[in-house]
């Protein structure tokens, strides 16, 4: 027997000695595996010097990436060093000029500068060895800032402890404001940290770009949550000094007590929800824990959309489909943002668009907030506070009534026979859908428009009317097709109405907030959810709290209005 067995381990000995040889033949004589963006040995090329100057010739930063004809891109310059690549975007960041190798043949130079200038494809036959210098000259066909409206980008990761790579996004990606992430928080750190990075928090770059670092992510979600399960996330702005908390885990405490802890601390600071169908989102909102909701947020990619997930809140109407199917979470994203107005909560708008994470460069999707004077970081912030924004994934868009702009509140009487002139300022880069002024939740007035090519500029200012009879809100939204098919939107900040004095409140939506947050509570109730006893009590406080704030907007419903 034991003879037997030495023999048979002997075998498969020599079998696993034979099949090393065979897999490190195979290793050594397979050809090395290709970095995405350099150009494989034995390809002949040609090297492009760019030179990225504006309609007065001075050179200024951008973005860019060549496409051969096989439509891949290469994105990796030979010079200067401090250009910066984006492997999952494929594009690289300059500060105006720089060197890239190609396959000889045709080629597209691309070369774009955030959503304020066209976009540039310069095609051109580049000849082996060849070394072509290339002048692209980029032009603005809207300037925002000239009107008072400052861009941001309320999520980015990249560059965030690399100062001149943040100065250089600013000015490639025409970011006015970039608020940086110096931390991101996911609930398993041992302790969060109590200062910031070395360096400036507040960073001013020319009179129109400001780069900010005192802002952080808290993020505790996981691809294995079951739908509703995951805390969710939160971003927070301009704050004096970090979230520094004690004990902290994937659950507790809960998003809307940690926002509300920094408030505490940093009074000017502005909170997103990020995705308002992060579970605790509806606790932070009936709380006053947010200023804003990221109705263009980053599943919202150039050519493809992210379905939803992650955790995120399961449904709750009849017709509301699973969040993975298509389309479905940017309708979801609009439908509980609006129930939130529908409950009295006065929340803006912001876009944002998570480079360091997503396929995307900072800037796909942006907040544009309205500042009165010169900017800085403050009023920028303050604005985006005071609702002042519209958010946006391609086109331009802002709403006044009577004369009043985004984020004003309005007191009329419900026997006012002058209805309100409401009127809004569409600039557009390729084709739109349509442009709907939504009045509590519901398409009042839709506009729609000839088809025209991609990247052709144009404007129109459309003008409604409306007879507000109860206390609501009116917002304007404009929908256009992504690169994949997909619907993408700009979407503003409401503007207020109250009417005969009477608070905003819809029983329809209270109901549906009830709903979310008693699925919560009985999620916070299942045993291990918790470390400890004290921590489900602690959380499930703060959920009672919010669920008194939606019973409290349905009776005022009832009562107010005849719900």
């Amino acid at each position: 027997m034991n003879t037997q067995l030495h023999l048979r381990g002997g075998k498969l000995m020599l079998r696993c000695l034979a099949f090393l040889i065979i897999l490190r033949a195979a290793v050594f004589a397979a050809p090395a595996p290709l970095t995405p963006g350099v150009i494989p040995p034995g390809v002949v090329t040609g090297k492009l010097k760019v030179t990225i100057v504006d309609e007065r010739g001075t050179i200024v930063p951008g973005r860019a990436w060549v496409e051969d004809a096989a439509q891949q891109r290469w994105f990796r310059p030979v010079a200067p060093s401090t250009c910066s690549p984006y492997q999952p975007d494929r594009s690289f960041s300059c500060d105006g000029t720089f060197e890239i190798l190609a396959p000889a043949g045709g080629v597209v130079v691309h070369v774009e500068k955030g959503k304020e200038f066209l976009p540039v494809n310069q095609p051109l036959e580049l000849k082996p060895e060849e070394v072509r210098e290339v002048t692209v000259r980029l032009a603005r066909w809207v300037n925002l800032p000239a009107r008072g409206f400052f861009s941001a980008d309320l999520h980015v990761h990249f560059g965030s402890d690399q100062p001149a790579v943040l100065r250089q996004l600013s000015l490639a990606d025409d970011i006015h404001v970039l608020p940086a992430f110096s931390y991101w928080l996911r609930g398993t750190e041992a302790m969060w940290p109590e200062s910031w990075p070395a360096g400036e928090v507040v960073t001013t770059i020319d009179p129109t770009h400001v780069v900010t670092r005192s802002n952080l992510e808290i993020e505790r979600i996981s691809r294995k949550e079951e739908l509703g399960a995951a805390s969710g996330a939160a971003f927070l702005f301009n704050l004096r000094r970090p979230l520094a908390m004690g004990r902290v885990d994937e659950h507790f405490p809960d998003t809307a007590s940690l926002c509300l802890e920094a408030r505490r601390a940093s009074p000017e600071c502005v909170i997103d929800t990020d995705k308002p169908s992060w579970p605790e989102s509806v606790i932070g909102a009936a709380l006053g824990a947010y200023d804003v909701v990221q109705v263009c947020h980053n599943h919202y990619h150039r050519f493809a959309t992210l379905a939803g997930g992650w955790g995120m809140m399961a449904p709750l109407a009849p017709d509301e489909k699973d969040l993975r199917e298509p389309d479905e979470l940017f309708h979801r994203t609009n439908t509980q943002y609006y129930h939130w107005l529908n409950c009295g909560i006065r929340l803006g708008v912001s876009g944002g668009s998570a480079m360091g994470v997503m396929a995307e460069p900072a800037g796909f999707s942006r907040t544009y907030a309205h500042i009165e004077g010169p900017l800085t970081a403050a009023g920028f912030w303050a604005a985006t506070k005071a609702g002042r924004t519209f958010a946006t994934s391609g086109p331009m868009l802002t709403l006044a009534a009577d004369g009043h702009g985004m984020g004003a509140s309005l007191e009329r009487r419900s026997t006012d026979a002058t209805p309100l002139g409401l009127s809004a300022q569409l600039d557009a880069l390729g084709p739109i859908q349509s442009v709907e002024l939504i009045e509590n939740g519901f398409v009042l007035h839709a506009e729609t428009f000839p088809a025209v090519d991609a990247n052709h500029p144009w404007s129109r200012r459309i003008e409604w009317t409306a007879r507000p009879k109860r206390s609501g809100w009116y917002a304007a939204r404009a929908i256009f097709l992504g690169g994949d098919g997909r619907l993408r939107q700009a979407h503003t900040s409401p503007i207020y109405v109250r009417v005969d004095g009477k608070p905003i409140t819809f029983k329809a939506s209270a109901d549906y907030m009830l709903r979310w947050v008693d699925r919560l509570i009985a999620l916070a109730q299942t045993p291990e959810r918790f470390a400890q006893s004290a921590d489900r009590d602690a959380v499930l406080a703060t959920y009672r709290k919010a669920r008194d704030y939606y019973a409290a907007v349905r009776e005022a419903a009832v009562n107010h209005w005849g719900d």
